[in-house]
C-alpha cells in the first residue's frame, strides 16, 4: 500500500516479473480487490504475446492472492506458488521499486503524488536496461527479439513543450505549452506530459 494517493486514484499497485527473462510489468490499483482483474489482462496479454502458456506464478500470501484467485488459477491450469510467511527479504524486488520511485520524485521535485508515474517510468527503464541476471542482456530484447532504441529518452521531470494545433488557438496565443515529462506511452509510442 502506498501512503499517498496518485493522481489518477491509486493506493496500490501490483507487479509480475517473468523469472526467464526479467520482463517486469507493473500496474497501479485503486484498490487491493483489483488484482484479479489486472492479473487476467496481463495473462491473456502475455499469452498472446508470446503463443506460450503462462505455467507458474509465485506470490506472497496476501489475502488478494486467496479464493477467487485461486480458482483462476486453477481452471486455467496455472500452478500458483506461494513464499514463506514473514520473509520480506523474498519481496526485494518490490522494495527496490520504492526506492527508484522515491528517487526519481526527488530528483524531479514533484509531489508524491506523481508516484504512479515515476513506478511506470522505472519500470520502463528497467525493462530497456542491461541486466545482471540476462549477463547483461535486455529484458526488452530477450522478450521481444527486437533491438531498444535509446534515442527517445528524457528525464523525468524535465520541461517539455506540446504543440498547440491551429485550430485550438488563437492568431496571438502561444503554439505551445510547457508541460512536465511524466513518462512514455503505454503501447504506443509516445511521451506522458503534465500540464503546468
Amino acid at each position: 500500500q502506498v501512503d499517498t494517493k496518485s493522481h489518477t486514484g491509486s493506493h496500490y499497485f501490483v507487479k509480475f516479473i517473468d523469472d526467464h527473462n526479467r520482463k517486469l510489468w507493473v500496474s497501479p490499483m485503486k484498490t487491493k480487490d483489483q488484482v484479479l482483474s489486472v492479473f487476467k489482462e496481463f495473462h491473456a496479454r502475455v499469452e498472446r504475446e508470446t503463443s506460450l502458456k503462462l505455467k507458474a506464478v509465485r506470490t506472497d500470501n496476501g489475502g488478494e492472492y486467496r479464493w477467487q484467485f485461486e480458482e483462476y488459477c486453477w481452471l486455467m491450469g496455472i500452478r500458483l506458488e506461494y513464499t514463506l510467511l514473514k520473509t520480506p527479504e523474498l519481496n526485494g524486488l518490490a522494495e527496490r521499486m520504492i526506492e527508484r520511485v522515491r528517487s526519481i520524485l526527488a530528483h524531479a521535485k514533484l509531489s508524491k503524488a506523481f508516484w504512479a508515474e515515476a513506478l511506470m517510468t522505472a519500470t520502463y527503464v528497467i525493462n530497456i536496461s542491461p541486466s545482471a541476471p540476462l549477463d547483461g542482456d535486455v529484458p526488452q530484447r530477450v522478450w521481444t527479439g527486437k533491438e531498444v532504441s535509446y534515442q527517445h529518452m528524457k528525464v523525468f521531470g524535465c520541461l517539455a513543450y506540446v504543440h498547440v494545433a491551429k485550430d485550438k488557438r488563437g492568431k496571438f496565443d502561444p503554439k505551445t505549452w510547457p508541460c512536465t515529462f511524466l513518462g512514455y506511452g503505454d503501447d504506443e509510442f509516445g511521451y506522458r506530459l503534465w500540464n503546468i
